[in-house]
Order: C-alpha cells, then sequence, then structure tokens
C-alpha cells in the first residue's frame, strides 16, 4: 500500500519470512539523506512509537520502520504467539534490510528495539552508520550482577502478564520497574497501559527475550561492536540508567550521551519533536 503524505511517500507491506510475516512501513522524504532504520521497544508497534516522532526528522531521505517480533502487524504464519530469541528479532530486521535493498543506513533503537540495534550493529558492522539508542535495554545499569537481579522482577511481570485473567497488573509491574518516578496522572497511566495491552503475550515474549540476553549475552563484547553512538536517557528515568551512559561516554570518544529533562522511559511519546531535534543536532562522532 502507497499513501502520498506532505513530507513523502508512505508505503507498507509484509515481508514473507518461513515462520513470520514481518510488517514494514517506510517513507521516502522528497529532501534529505541516507536511510535511517527505527526499532520500537517491547509491547508497542512501529507506526505508534515513531509516528509523531518520524514528523520531525528531516535529515534522512528513507525511513524504514519494522514491527518486530511480537507486536505490531508482524505474526507468525499460524498466528500464534511463541516465546523468541534476540537473534530469531535480529533475523527479521536483517531480512527486511535486505528485501528493501537497505545497503547502509543509521539506526535508531528504543528500549528493546536499543538492544536490537547493537546486536544488528554487531553481526553487520559497517554496514550500519551511526547509533541513536533511546533507554536502550541491557545497558540500564553498570553492575551487572545487580541488573540480573532486577531482570527477576520482568520475568515475574511477564509472568503476570500471561497467566492472570488480565494483564493490566503485570504491566503496571513493568512499569514501576522500568519508570518508577513516571507521572501517575490517571489518563496517562491507562493510555500507556492500553498501548502495551495490545498484544499481551507478544509483549510478555518481548521481556523475556530481554531477561534471556541480560543473563546470557556478552555485553563487553556486545558494547565492543558499537561505534558512533548517541544515547538519550530520560531526566526522571533510573538514576543508575543516568550514571551508566554518562560513564560510557566519559570512557569512549565514540559514545556521546543526552539527558532529556522531563521524561522518564515513555521519551519518544513524550517530547517526540524535542528529541528528533536533538539527535538531528548532534553530529557523527567518526
Amino acid at each position: 500500500m502507497t499513501t502520498s503524505l506532505d513530507e513523502g511517500e508512505l508505503r507498507q507491506g509484509t515481508l514473507a519470512r518461513p515462520d513470520q510475516q514481518c510488517h514494514w512501513r517506510r517513507l521516502e522524504r522528497r529532501e534529505g539523506a541516507g536511510n535511517m532504520v527505527m526499532l520500537h521497544g517491547a509491547g508497542v508497534a512501529a507506526e505508534l512509537t515513531w509516528g509523531p516522532m518520524v514528523t520531525y526528522l528531516d535529515a534522512w531521505r528513507t525511513f524504514l520502520m519494522p514491527d518486530l517480533r511480537g507486536m505490531g502487524e508482524t505474526r507468525a504464519v499460524d498466528g500464534r504467539e511463541r516465546p523468541f530469541s534476540l537473534d530469531e528479532v535480529v533475523d527479521d530486521v536483517e531480512a527486511v534490510l535486505d528485501a528493501q535493498n537497505i545497503e547502509q543506513c543509521d539506526v535508531m533503537g528504543y528500549s528493546f528495539g536499543g538492544l536490537v540495534a547493537m546486536r544488528l550493529k554487531q553481526r553487520l558492522g559497517t554496514r550500519i552508520g551511526r547509533m541513536m539508542l533511546l533507554e536502550p535495554a541491557l545497558l540500564e545499569r553498570e553492575d551487572r550482577a545487580t541488573m540480573v537481579r532486577v531482570r527477576e522482577g520482568y520475568a515475574e511481570a511477564a509472568r503476570a502478564i500471561r497467566e492472570a485473567s488480565t494483564p493490566e497488573a503485570g504491566i503496571v509491574a513493568f512499569l514501576d520497574l522500568i519508570a518508577p518516578h513516571r507521572s501517575r496522572n490517571p489518563r496517562a497511566e491507562r493510555m500507556m497501559i492500553r498501548r502495551l495491552a495490545q498484544r499481551p503475550l507478544g509483549f510478555a515474549n518481548a521481556l523475556d527475550c530481554v531477561t534471556d540476553a541480560v543473563r546470557h549475552l556478552d555485553r563487553d563484547v556486545l558494547l565492543e561492536a558499537q561505534h558512533d553512538v548517541t544515547s538519550v536517557v530520560g531526566g526522571k528515568s533510573l538514576a543508575a540508567m543516568q550514571d551508566y551512559h554518562s560513564t560510557l561516554a566519559q570512557r569512549r570518544p565514540d559514545w556521546r550521551y543526552i539527558e532529556l529533562p522531563g521524561t522518564d522511559h515513555s521519551l519518544p511519546f513524550q517530547k517526540p519533536r524535542r528529541l528528533a531535534g536533538l539527535l538531528q543536532e548532534a553530529p557523527s562522532l567518526n
């Protein structure tokens, strides 16, 4: 399907893979240069995550926004929700890149999508240029033992999403872990819960995917593969996350850290225009 928009031409479609139907959206601008691949977080599809923000991104010409496994319009061939691994998600993204003839690209990843972006960079190397990581999973705190222990809470939240009569309690448990200082405005809270409840089993599977990566992935090797990184953490987000990203920027000349005031883990939804401006103002570190 192709739609003409003021800012360019939007197409969307589905890539058939052996076990998945991978949905994608592609925006072609009349201005700008290069390709940007945008990978959303757990539980919320590409359109809902990136729709408000892509309006303000004009540095790139092509924007590719796939729905990751368990979310949006990407579904198993038989329609069932099944657990999945990080590398299966990366396989899907790489296949969409190939099918869309994206040979070189920058990547923006939010939360779960940030982890997928880092693994994609580790696999594809120089095919990936600039990395823009918005509160990426696996970089929530420096101490690995603490991170593993905290992830057990996410595993409990995933179990509650699967086993309770409604997924709400598990979703709130997730929000309490990832955004303890968020606004408790009832309307905002209902909106977040509603977003994450659209495909609750897919969301739970994504949480477990990250927990498995925390337990088994070599984070030091993963980080070594990253280059030209800009990471953004909300000003109201976990202090441990802010400290770790600040430390990474101090240790590495190819890592820039930005704190976005007034936001928590929902930063792409809360301040899409400001976030887009900060990312476009930041020059390449190469």
